[in-house]
């Protein structure tokens, strides 16, 4: 190879690329952060609750902030409905939906108002399996709660089917209120969402984080 191809295939790969990924990488994190700082919520059918870890059938403090942020949304009535998400971990007693349904209902929210989806073990698996109960139902607002990071991607994938989404952010998120903790979950986040959309748009096979956080 001649001197000059070499020289722009070494800037292409070691100038150009890195740049364009270092790009992309500031471009999706500020847009994830803005997102984050965001709180949308308009009237809707249903509020889905990202579920979070539950320690012997209490939520911990990320996932009840998630909860009681949630049930401030029901009591002013920006939907008649609620769907508490999660799976099971190691303690086969008590699923992040169920406890999640167990904390409201001792917050006064009716139990009739809640519906739970206990089967997803990741967030893209447990959005996926809410989905299909939203579409059952023919719900098709829907305000998403979860720590603000993750409000980005959640609501992207409720878009993906067909689904009009708002975002509320927690408020108090233990995740959210500690810069460290923030800026690592946002740049995780870039990473995970970039994998979405290559499962999504490409069809390819890839692992999701898990749905719990602390």
């Amino acid at each position: 190879m001649k001197p000059l191809g070499k020289r722009v295939l070494f800037q292409l790969f070691f100038t150009y690329l890195p740049l364009a990924v270092l790009v992309y990488i500031l471009i999706l994190f500020i847009l994830i952060r803005r997102t984050a700082a965001r709180d949308d919520a308009q009237a809707a059918d249903i509020i889905v609750v990202l579920g979070a870890a539950q320690y012997n059938g209490r939520p911990s403090p990320v996932f009840r902030a998630r909860l009681d942020h949630t049930a401030a949304l029901f009591r002013r009535n920006y939907a008649s409905r609620i769907l508490t998400t999660g799976g099971y971990g190691f303690d086969r007693r008590y699923s992040e939906a169920g406890v999640g349904k167990s904390y409201l209902v001792k917050q006064n929210i009716p139990g009739d108002c809640i519906l739970t989806e206990a089967s997803g073990s990741t967030t893209v698996d447990s959005l996926e399996k809410s989905i299909e109960l939203l579409k059952l139902q023919k719900f098709t607002r829907v305000i998403a709660v979860s720590d603000g990071f993750h409000l980005f991607r959640i609501k992207r994938i409720l878009r993906d089917h067909k689904i009009t989404a708002f975002g509320s952010p927690a408020q108090n998120s233990l995740i959210e209120s500690s810069f460290r903790s923030r800026v690592w979950a946002s740049l995780r986040e870039v990473f995970v969402y970039t994998a979405y959309l290559a499962q999504h748009k490409l069809h390819l096979p890839i692992v999701d984080g898990p749905l719990s956080q602390e």
